[in-house]
């Protein structure tokens, strides 16, 4: 059975209290309801978002707001990255129906994190999420806004979840022949036995192996060093580590650095 747990909406540094407002409303709209927010720029609670909220005052009443993406992604096992722009990353790419395919298939919690308004999500805020999500629309304009981009996702997954629901999982009416090769490709494997590490348990893991290179001399290049970061998360992000093999990694560097530690504190 497809789980069919609406996913959390992740606001990355939001300008305007009117666009969160109008993403909250889009949220409702197609049956979201956690709404986090990173960084807002004019702080939180703004008193513009309220009115633009509409039926989704509750959302917004209940909007919580943290100091980075892995701290709001601390319970999120799948996290997409929305943006209209390809980038030069290692990332595995999506589309939305794709990607709403996959909330349904995660078992655990799932997110989609949108930038903010002015630049979009950068760099290092991708190179957190499983995939980068773009939708093919006019190539000569394919910019959304905040709420326009919440409600097409959202409004995605709601279609996806629905058909799961009354077709017990199967592809919904309507689905591209390559998103159904897709799933019939993923089906075919064998389900997870662990739960998933969380965005945070992986931004943690990254932030320590990232300590340790650089206590290591890794990071030869000050400048390409920022790329090296990105690309590990990458690598790491498209293996799916579960919590358990974050445990494992963190055991792994805890036993390739304690020679080096003890020679420090000796």
């Amino acid at each position: 059975m497809a789980n069919t747990a609406p996913p959390v909406a992740i606001l990355v540094r939001p300008q305007l209290g009117e666009n969160i407002g109008a993403a909250a409303r889009a949220m409702m709209n197609c049956g979201l309801h956690d709404l986090r927010l990173v960084a807002p720029r004019d702080g939180w609670p703004n008193p513009a978002a309220l009115p633009m909220a509409a039926g989704g005052a509750s959302i917004i009443e209940n909007a919580t707001v943290y100091d980075t993406v892995g701290d709001a992604a601390h319970d999120i096992g799948f996290l997409a990255a929305l943006s209209a722009r390809r980038r030069d990353l290692p990332v595995r790419y999506a589309d939305p129906r794709q990607t709403s395919f996959e909330i349904l298939d995660h078992g655990g919690r799932s997110g989609l994190m949108f930038g903010p308004e002015a630049s979009g999500l950068d760099n290092d805020d991708v190179a957190l999420a499983d995939c980068l999500v773009t939708a093919p629309l006019n190539p000569d304009y394919p910019s959304l806004n905040l709420a326009q981009a919440v409600l097409l996702m959202a409004w995605e997954w709601r279609v996806t979840a629905l058909a799961a629901a009354y077709d017990d999982g199967q592809t919904a009416q309507g689905a591209t022949s390559k998103t159904k090769s897709v799933l019939l490709h993923e089906s075919a494997h064998e389900p997870r036995r662990d739960a998933p590490a969380s965005i945070q348990e992986r931004d943690r893991f990254h932030q320590r192996l990232e300590a340790e290179l650089d206590a290591g001399g890794f990071f030869i290049s000050p400048e390409m060093a920022p790329a090296v970061k990105r690309n590990l998360r990458a690598l790491f992000a498209r293996a799916a580590p579960s919590s358990q093999e974050i445990s494992t990694l963190h055991g792994v560097i805890q036993a390739l650095t304690k020679t080096r530690n003890r020679n420090k504190s000796g």
